[in-house]
């Protein structure tokens, strides 16, 4: 049997137009949205939210592909809580693809690229201890719940 192949993990910017790929991509992952407590946000939704990245200059959000492939979304904001920090808001895996290493290479690929930041936060929604592993993997600590559905985690970057 030969090799398999390693696709790249390509980020793209996120646009409304991409809101029906978003949107599969969230329908795909149900066991998130059920460990936050929520139902899966519906196209109407996922269209609003888009729109609104336009309005806020320091949101950020990408489409994690492999190949042609919509894998993973990741949300963040510039200089949010202080100016010279990020906090990622989303980083989600499509359920069919975790634990193939894409949430580190996503995570390590948005380091790389945070010019100017000196610290990035990440935010953990719900009842998650394999999102709370996962960033304790990566090099971020523990820092503050916001109450029991919210916890906060760091780390510094050089």
């Amino acid at each position: 049997m030969g090799r398999m192949r390693t696709l790249s993990l390509n980020l793209r910017p996120a646009q409304p137009e991409d809101a029906p790929l978003l949107h599969g991509l969230f329908r795909q992952s149900p066991g998130y949205f059920t460990l936050i407590g929520m139902e899966p946000p519906s196209l109407e939704d996922v269209v609003q939210d888009l729109l609104t990245l336009e309005k806020d200059p320091r949101r950020r959000a990408f489409l994690l592909l492999l190949g042609v492939e919509a894998v993973g979304y990741l949300d963040y904001k510039l200089h949010y809580p202080e100016p010279a920090d990020a906090t990622l808001s989303l980083l989600l895996i499509r359920e069919d693809h975790q634990g193939q290493g894409l949430g580190r290479r996503a995570l390590a690929h948005l380091m790389d690229h945070l010019a100017g930041a000196e610290r990035l936060y990440a935010v953990v929604y719900g009842n998650n201890p394999r999102a709370k592993r996962f960033f304790q993997a990566q090099g971020f600590r523990h820092v503050k719940d916001g109450g029991p559905a919210l916890s906060w985690y760091v780390r510094e970057l050089t």
